[in-house]
C-alpha cells in the first residue's frame, strides 16, 4: 500500500483504483457471471486474492506483512450483482455501516492502520457519477458523535460517489457509512463483485461455501477460507500450531 494510498483510505474510509483489470480480463469476468457463475469459481475466483486486493490488505489487515504460503486475512462473503435502470436497492438506500466493535472496528495509530471488515469492490462495467454507484459518507469512520437522523436519510446531500472505468478497484472500511442507490444508467448496466475480507482470527458473516469449491483453488487461495482461530495448543510445539491452512476439518462456516 502506498503512501498515497493510506493517507487517503484513513482521509475518506474508501479508495478508488481505476483500470486495475484489463478489458479483456473484465470481458471474461462479466460472461462467467452474467451466465451465472459464481464469484469463487472461473475467472472471478482469481480476484479474490488478485496482487492489488494482496496488496491492500496485507497492510489493512496483515500489518504489512503477506507470508509466502498463506494469508493473514479472511474471505468473509462475495455477492454478484448485475443492476440495470430501474434497478432500486431493498433497504440499504439508508446510509448503513458506522464506527465498528471489537475486531470489526477501525482504527489507526498514524503509522498503520486497521479496518477490522473491509468490503472489496469489483467495477466490472463503467460508472459515472449519477449512474447510482455506491454511496459514501467519507471520514464518517471515524466520528465519535452520534449520527443525527438527516445524515441517515437516502437524499443526504453530503453522501458522494465516483467515476470509474470498467476493471476499477473499490476498497472500503464498513465502518464507514455507506449506501446503494437506483441505478439510472440506460447505457449499461452495473456488474460488481462485492467481497468482505477480515483479520483471519474473527469472522462476522456465515459463508457456508463448499468445501469442493475452495479445494479446488490453489494451495494460498484457500488459505482464505481457513478456521477462525490463531493457534491450535494441541500441536507440540506450538508455536508450530499456527493456523495457516485450509482443509475440510479447517474451515470457516
Amino acid at each position: 500500500m502506498t503512501e498515497f494510498q493510506k493517507f487517503f483510505f484513513d482521509l475518506q474510509g474508501w479508495l478508488l483504483l481505476p483500470a486495475v483489470l484489463s478489458e479483456q480480463e473484465c470481458a471474461a469476468v462479466r460472461d462467467h457471471l452474467r451466465a451465472g457463475g459464481s464469484p469463487f469459481t472461473g475467472p472471478a475466483q482469481e480476484l479474490l486474492d488478485h496482487p492489488q486486493v494482496v496488496s491492500l490488505l496485507s497492510f489493512i489487515l496483515g500489518s504489512g506483512s503477506c507470508p509466502e504460503d498463506y494469508y493473514l486475512f479472511r474471505c468473509e462473503n462475495a455477492f454478484v450483482t448485475i443492476r440495470q435502470q430501474g434497478w432500486t436497492p431493498g433497504g440499504t438506500e439508508r446510509p448503513h455501516g458506522g464506527p465498528g466493535v471489537g475486531p470489526q472496528s477501525y482504527a489507526t495509530d498514524g503509522k498503520s492502520l486497521y479496518s477490522g471488515l473491509t468490503r472489496v469492490v469489483w467495477e466490472l462495467n463503467p460508472v459515472r457519477k449519477g449512474d447510482g454507484g455506491t454511496l459514501f459518507l467519507s471520514g464518517s469512520h471515524k466520528t465519535a458523535f452520534p449520527f443525527p437522523d438527516e445524515v441517515l436519510q437516502p437524499d443526504n446531500p453530503h453522501l458522494e460517489s465516483y467515476d470509474c472505468p470498467a476493471g476499477s478497484l473499490l476498497i472500503f472500511t464498513e465502518s464507514l457509512l455507506h449506501a446503494a442507490t437506483a441505478w439510472k444508467s440506460a447505457e449499461r448496466e452495473r456488474i460488481s463483485i462485492f467481497s468482505a475480507y477480515n483479520h483471519y482470527s474473527a469472522q462476522y458473516h456465515r459463508l457456508n461455501l463448499s468445501p469442493e469449491i475452495v479445494e479446488s483453488m490453489p494451495p494460498k487461495r484457500r488459505t482464505l477460507f481457513r478456521g477462525v482461530y490463531i493457534h491450535d495448543f494441541t500441536i507440540r510445539p506450538h508455536e508450530e500450531g499456527g493456523n495457516r491452512y485450509y482443509s475440510a476439518d479447517n474451515r470457516a462456516l
